[in-house]
């Protein structure tokens, strides 16, 4: 029985029923197709990497302006406490404490400016743990002067 030439079909370039130079073909193409998928790898991990460099950028810029901010109220703070310390009875209790928090603000405000913001706030947590009491006394006054100084500031305007 002859085949009709109409219904002959090629040999595809996958058909194993053939010697050696259909297998070379393949082992060719393998190769191309690993070389093409390493190197969308390698191009997908570079823009990756970029990427995360730019996030990270980003948010330094973000940190170190927020923390420049933090640090300016700071100050503000301290020379609000400083001023009241100056308004009161030289020598008395209350501007001793006004002044040692003035200083210690005037101090935390050059820590936030030099130091990087998680290291700052590892060193503010424990040291809100060990001594709870100042630290607790402390935000409450600089609460009280930063509330009297936004009174002052809306009485003036």
């Amino acid at each position: 029985m002859t085949q009709h030439p109409s219904k002959i079909t090629p040999k595809s370039p996958t058909d194993t029923t053939s010697g050696t130079g259909s297998s070379d073909a393949k082992a060719a193409r393998i190769d191309e197709a690993i070389e093409t998928t390493g190197d969308a790898v390698k191009s997908t991990a570079q823009e990756l990497k970029s990427g995360a460099e730019d996030i990270l950028d980003s948010a330094r810029d973000t940190a170190d302006t927020t923390a420049e901010r933090v640090s300016n109220a700071v100050d503000r703070a301290s020379d609000t406490l400083r001023g009241a310390a100056n308004s009161l009875r030289e020598g008395s209790l209350q501007e001793r404490t006004f002044g040692q928090l003035a200083a210690s603000l005037a101090d935390a405000s050059d820590a936030i400016r030099d130091r990087d913001l998680g290291q700052l706030s590892k060193d503010v947590s424990s040291y809100a743990r060990n001594n709870p009491i100042v630290f607790i006394g402390g935000a409450a006054l600089l609460g009280f002067a930063v509330a009297n100084m936004m009174n002052k500031s809306r009485q003036q305007s």
